[in-house]
């Protein structure tokens, strides 16, 4: 059994915006640049850029509640290079709830996010961004199609 997590998810925000937006933690509204966000020893910000018109971004902010360990692996992955990062940032795909056909063809198997799609990675003092470009009609990100698009009814 593991133990108590590194990160804990802290906020999310929905953007609407009229074209990608890269480094969207350095946006005012972000809790990155916020008083509180400033204050917290490290936060891990993740930008899921759905292509729309118009474009969203869905951005969570995950937060350590101490400094990050020197010579961990979140130190090594938040200050290592883009290779470093696309090796080893993992999704692991879940259906909670939804038809068992979407379910099956998702399945729960970790991707590595770097080879499936388009990631890019912004650090500055107390934060990581990773912007995660999903392109709906690549095969390899038909999971995150199913997670954000389908949804079982009422």
């Amino acid at each position: 059994m593991g133990g108590n997590p590194l990160l804990k998810l802290i906020a999310v925000d929905w953007f609407k915006v009229d074209k990608a937006t890269d480094k969207i933690a350095l946006h005012p509204k972000s809790l990155a640049q916020s008083d509180a966000g400033k204050n917290l020893p490290f936060i891990l910000v993740i930008n899921l850029e759905i292509p729309a018109k118009p474009n969203y971004s869905l951005v969570l902010y995950y937060a350590a509640e101490r400094p990050v360990r020197k010579d961990s692996l979140l130190e090594k992955f938040a200050d290592g290079t883009d290779q470093f990062r696309d090796a080893r940032f993992k999704l692991i795909p879940s259906i909670v709830e939804g038809y068992w056909m979407v379910k099956r063809a998702v399945g729960t198997k970790a991707c590595l996010l770097g080879k499936a799609v388009t990631c890019k990675y912004f650090r500055q003092d107390n934060f990581l961004e990773v912007c995660i470009y999903i392109k709906i009609l690549h095969p390899l990100s038909f999971p995150f199609y199913l997670r954000i698009e389908i949804s079982k009814p009422a």
